[in-house]
């Protein structure tokens, strides 16, 4: 019942992980004396998703118009905004979205720092440093005076107060924004916008290894499976033979 239920909420991966863990906690017990099983044993673990799915270009255009047309009508709207534009330009994970601060923004020097999911720290557990994209900037400007600070300083807050708008199990309708806007939606929309980044980086040119060091990879087998969609992949090898 635990693994079925959090399938339903988070990727197969990290339902795998959390499986392994209480299998290595129940296998601890049983040798300490204070079990008699591992309950673990014999459970069928998730195989981790390795499909990417994202938005193309021009699918990404119409869910940002969405999302702009969104923002003064809908509630939340102007956040989501803001959000669904850091999401597709920085591919952060929803964690570091809302747990970003204003003091991990520097406008001027165009410095973000990824240093914390929701109230704790990243996925790999360090923070990372990225160039800010330039066309956030201006929104991000006309954002930070629009909004109420909250206490405790973060860029998508719930008012004034020290609530994040968004948890790991909601999604801050962005898969309503995804259907308004005539597009798919997926059972992890934030985390397809994460796809969508990376997946046009690589599309677009860029390295693999700077791939990894904007998501905060620890295992560069993590970046690899955005390899197939590079302009060179493969190139010209399937020529090679001559009969």
């Amino acid at each position: 019942r635990l693994r079925d239920g959090l399938l339903r909420r988070f990727a197969r991966g990290t339902v795998k992980n959390v499986l392994a863990t209480l299998s290595a906690i129940f296998s601890w017990a049983m040798r300490q004396g204070l079990a008699q099983q591992n309950p673990c044993q014999g459970i069928e673990r998730p195989t981790p998703d390795q499909s990417v799915d994202f938005l193309t270009r021009e699918e990404v255009r119409a869910l940002l118009n969405a999302a702009a047309a969104d923002a003064r009508s809908r509630r939340y709207g102007r956040i989501r905004q803001v959000a669904v534009t850091l999401a597709v330009y920085t591919g952060m994970r929803k964690g570091e979205l809302f747990g970003l601060r204003w003091q991990d923004v520097d406008l001027d020097t165009r410095r973000l720092t990824v240093a914390r999911s929701y109230d704790g720290a990243t996925k790999s557990g360090k923070p990372r440093h990225l160039r800010l994209p330039a066309e956030l900037v201006p929104l991000l400007r006309e954002w930070r005076e629009e909004c109420r600070l909250s206490p405790t300083g973060l860029v998508l807050a719930a008012g004034n107060g020290p609530r994040r708008l968004a948890g790991p199990g909601a999604d801050l309708g962005l898969g309503a924004l995804l259907r308004r806007a005539g597009l798919r939606t997926f059972p992890h929309p934030w985390h397809a916008l994460r796809h969508t980044f990376a997946s046009n980086f690589i599309m677009s040119g860029g390295n693999m290894l700077t791939l990894q060091k904007i998501l905060g990879h620890s295992d560069i087998k993590m970046t690899l499976i955005y390899a197939h969609l590079a302009p060179d992949f493969l190139g010209d090898e399937m020529d090679r033979l001559k009969y």
